[in-house]
């Protein structure tokens, strides 16, 4: 199976980008924005699932 990879681009203020790195953990931004959404689907996905549970 093959996996697709899209590139994608945004703009967020300075002073986001910087509270995301030091959320994360990361060095980079692009690294904390990698992290941070998946991150955001893990949580959604288990979010929905508990639903489906109850």
């Amino acid at each position: 199976m093959m996996t697709k990879i899209v590139h994608v681009q945004s703009v967020l203020p300075y002073e986001i980008s910087m509270a995301l790195k030091a959320k994360t953990g990361e060095s980079s931004v692009k690294e904390a924005i990698s992290k941070a959404i998946y991150h955001f689907i893990k949580c959604q996905n288990s979010d929905e699932d508990k639903r489906k549970n109850t």
